[in-house]
């Protein structure tokens, strides 16, 4: 079992003084804000905690409190059986929001967890709904976030029901080099904390089916993962593998002069 943390306020607390790590989030990149919006966002989140790995930010059936948005680490959302077994439904990159039902929902169905030591904002749920009320473009990228959330939720789904093991774990690394723009030249090079256990418990696999099918796709010329990083040498064979297109992500993002 791995060791778990429950978020307590005696968190580092960091000043976040300018907007650099803004700027990295998939919320201030949102081509829906205005300046303006994205100033009233800074104003929002100019304090972010330091928090420790396997650190439970929410847990399943809490009250919707803070809205959490990942400056640095990984982390992951997920649900349990009664007899404990673990079933992940997103795994969070820095720059994403990590809990968007947490704005309507008065309670939570899923449990939201670090991977890696991180950077949080928690931005409190009321004002949260006071700037997507005061500024319609924060409003409109929270509905935006919200349905390409749902878009790659329903390819997991696709992949736990429809994919062959190998072809659900070659389809999640091509998503992860999309997420994280780190695709050059057909190649992909990015840091890659997760380990064989979350990976499982993502895919639906055991970590020993898990191991056996990283090592096929090493033998295959498809991965190498070394010193926690996972590079990727030829992303086009990867994508035919595993049956990737990457349209359901919406990398290109809707503008702001489109809708006024």
């Amino acid at each position: 079992m791995i060791a778990t943390h429950r978020l307590m306020h005696s968190f580092n607390r960091l000043d976040v003084d300018d907007a650099q790590e803004l700027i990295d989030t998939r919320l201030w990149q949102c081509g829906l804000l205005s300046s303006h919006e994205r100033h009233a966002l800074r104003d929002a989140m100019r304090t972010a905690k330091s928090v420790p790995a396997y650190t439970d930010l929410i847990r399943e059936g809490d009250d919707a409190g803070n809205m959490f948005i990942m400056l640095s680490g990984w982390a992951c959302r997920y649900a349990t059986t009664n007899a404990g077994a673990r079933q992940l439904s997103a795994i969070m990159v820095p720059g994403d929001v990590g809990n968007l039902g947490s704005l309507m929902l008065d309670r939570l169905g899923y449990g939201m967890r670090t991977l890696t030591k991180a950077t949080v904002v928690a931005l409190p749920r009321q004002r949260a709904l006071a700037l997507a009320s005061e500024h319609p473009g924060i409003g409109r990228a929270f509905t935006w976030l919200s349905l390409t959330e749902n878009a790659i939720l329903s390819q997991w789904t696709l992949s736990l029901g429809r994919r062959l093991s190998i072809e659900r774990l070659a389809h999640f690394l091509c998503e992860l080099s999309v997420r994280l723009d780190a695709e050059r030249d057909n190649q992909s090079r990015f840091a890659f904390p997760l380990t064989q256990e979350t990976i499982a418990d993502m895919l639906g696999l055991t970590p020993i089916h898990v191991n056996r099918k990283i090592q096929q796709l090493r033998a295959d010329g498809l991965v190498v993962d070394v010193d926690r990083t996972m590079w990727l040498p030829d992303v086009a064979r990867l994508r035919a593998l595993g049956g990737f297109d990457p349209g359901y992500l919406y990398r290109n993002e809707p503008q702001i002069t489109e809708i006024m």
